[in-house]
Parts: structure tokens; C-alpha cells; sequence
């Protein structure tokens, strides 16, 4: 081998090096940002079916002869709720005592026989993937929410 075919190989070597030096940083944020993305994804479908569950637990109208039907309603949303972290979840229930839900209803009741329901869920998100999260706010909010019409389990107004 000659010196010039020598220093070309050593040449592209070189070059490769510094390639894969740009492209690696680059590449490693691109897969954090589908990682990021796709668990906060998850973590949104999941509130989502959570509000679900609930509106339609609430729609039953069961515990209302004991008393512990918005309980009951909480506690059904929180169980679909039991994948994410649960110190940072807010339920909240409210009703209209007719169907158009004009104004801000009542918070905290469920509502009676006919009248609509609505279970909302707060999930706070906090980003976990080392590059992506330096770049995203500490912590973002996932909103979901769920309205029913509750059946008719004693006669309606």
C-alpha cells in the first residue's frame, strides 16, 4: 500500500467519526421525544376512559338510596385512573338539572333520574425522559371529561 491510499482510509475514518458525532446527540432526542410523546399519549387515553367510566357509572344512578353514589362515582373514575401516579389526579362531578347544561351546573352532585351528568378528570403529566423533559414545562395538564344522561331509576321530574 502506498502512503496516499493510506491517509484517504484514515481520511474517511475520520470523517465517519465526525458524522456519527453530530448525528448520535440528534438521533438520541429524536427517540426521547417518541418515548415523551408516546407515554404522554397513553397517559391522556387513559384519562380520557377514566372520565368514561365514571359518566357512565354515574348514569346508573347506584348508591343512591345509600347515599354514597358520588363516592362510588369517584372511586370507579380513580380505578381506571390506577396506571398513573395518583398524587397529582383531581375528579370532579357536577349536574344539570336539564339537558342543555347551560350555566356551570351544580359541582359535586351527580344529579337525579333524567337529568345529565358530568365526571371530569385533571391529570397533571410530568415529563420523564432526561433530554425532552429539560425542554417541556415540569408539569402539563391533561384534561378529560364524560357526559350522561343518568337513567331513570325512580320516576323523572
Amino acid at each position: 500500500m502506498d502512503m496516499r491510499t493510506i491517509r484517504k482510509s484514515s481520511r474517511r475514518n475520520g470523517m465517519a467519526a465526525v458524522e456519527m458525532a453530530l448525528i448520535i446527540p440528534i438521533m438520541l432526542m429524536v427517540v426521547m421525544a417518541v418515548i415523551e410523546g408516546g407515554n404522554a399519549f397513553y397517559s391522556w387515553l387513559t384519562v380520557q376512559k377514566a372520565a368514561q367510566i365514571g359518566a357512565r357509572f354515574a348514569a346508573t344512578g347506584r348508591g343512591d338510596e345509600e347515599g354514597t353514589r358520588l363516592a362510588q362515582i369517584i372511586a370507579a373514575t380513580e380505578a381506571g385512573l390506577s396506571t398513573l401516579n395518583q398524587g397529582s389526579i383531581e375528579v370532579s362531578v357536577r349536574s344539570w338539572p336539564d339537558l342543555s347544561a347551560a350555566g356551570d351546573g351544580i359541582d359535586n352532585d351527580p344529579g337525579g333520574p333524567c337529568q345529565l351528568a358530568e365526571v371530569a378528570v385533571l391529570y397533571r403529566y410530568e415529563p420523564f425522559t432526561p433530554l425532552v423533559a429539560s425542554l417541556l414545562p415540569e408539569t402539563i395538564p391533561l384534561h378529560g371529561y364524560d357526559r350522561k344522561i343518568n337513567e331513570p331509576w325512580k320516576p323523572c321530574d
